[in-house]
């Protein structure tokens, strides 16, 4: 009887240890989820494809497609800067339906393949730069973004995700020179951006703020299985930065400090200057940029959370004790 009992303690410590950690799950997934911004590629907004101006979602203001050259006070503004579209995220083996995209329904960005002959009435002009804008990102808010990138690589050739600050949440991409894409118009600073720029990098991921530095993640971890890209905030001009790769690969954590200091972090920014889309069917080679979500969140302060958690796992055991005991 004395070992019946000890074992029936056992079990009931094992269920209890088991709905703890669900608890634990369902709170992390709660504080992670009670978004203050949020829009995926999957709202309805998006059902006609992707059009600058479009805003899904909320907390964010409207797509921004300004892309151009700026050279002796004129904006040589692009009018065809590669492609904006939607890929289904089926992997039924076409360009939108990319059996490359890991990630499901998404924003895709890529280049377009030049004509031949070439044809500049056709063909693009430039890299394509997308970008929208958000309330100024506090100290205890993270911006998350879920991507999927790819493998092809060119020499002198790259891809990003820039945060940019002091724009009011318009006009924020950023250009050649530092300057304004939608110049004259904006005010947009460089705060930090996980850049992808072939230079003898063989793949490798930079990490560029107030300093630069190589992260020990190359384009094949985050293209695996897709990535998530994680800026928590955590004083002035401080912030967490974590890239997690989905898949098997590399991921990279660190405190880092933003650049351009007092100008707020307020813009979002994809810019996309790699090798041109496999168009086959299907297609054989991973050559365009997928972005199927991005948030912005508030992390529960230690104390609050720790209470939280406590009163999850009080009822998860309260739970178990009337299913079990």
């Amino acid at each position: 009887m004395k070992r019946f009992s000890t074992n029936r303690k056992k079990k009931f410590r094992r269920r209890l240890a088991a709905c703890a950690i669900g608890g634990s799950a369902a709170l992390s997934s709660a504080a992670c989820y009670a978004a203050n911004a949020f829009d995926n590629a999957s709202d309805p907004v998006y059902a006609d494809g992707w059009q600058a101006g479009d805003n899904g979602g909320f907390g964010f203001t409207p797509w921004n497609f300004d892309a151009g050259y700026i050279f002796g006070g004129t904006n040589y503004t692009y009018a065809r800067a590669g492609f904006k579209k939607i890929d289904d995220g089926l992997q039924g083996g076409t360009q939108f339906s990319n059996p490359f995209n890991n990630i499901g329904r998404a924003w895709t960005i890529g280049t377009n393949v030049p004509s031949t002959p070439p044809n500049k009435d056709i063909d693009d002009d430039g890299a394509p730069h997308v970008g929208r804008g958000f309330a100024p990102l506090q100290v205890g808010e993270r911006l998350r973004v879920v991507f999927d990138n790819p493998t092809k690589r060119q020499f002198f050739k790259g891809y990003f995700i820039r945060l940019n600050g002091g724009t009011g949440g318009v006009n924020g991409n950023i250009c050649n020179a530092g300057q304004p894409c939608s110049f004259p118009l904006g005010t947009p600073k460089p705060k930090m951006s996980w850049d992808r720029f072939e230079y003898f990098s063989n793949g490798q991921w930079q990490v560029n703020d107030a300093a630069s530095t190589a992260s020990g993640v190359f384009d094949t971890d985050t293209a695996a299985a897709g990535a998530l890209f994680q800026v928590t905030r955590t004083g002035a001009d401080s912030y967490d930065l974590l890239v997690n790769s989905f898949g098997p690969g590399a991921d990279f954590s660190a405190s880092r400090t933003f650049s351009n200091a007092g100008a707020p972090v307020d813009w979002m920014e994809f810019v996309f200057f790699n090798p041109g889309s496999d168009t086959g069917t299907p297609p054989t080679t991973a050559t365009d940029l997928y972005i199927r979500s991005m948030e912005i969140s508030s992390v529960p302060e230690p104390a609050t959370a720790t209470l939280l958690l406590l009163a999850t796992i009080g009822a998860a055991g309260k739970r178990c004790r009337r299913r079990h005991i």
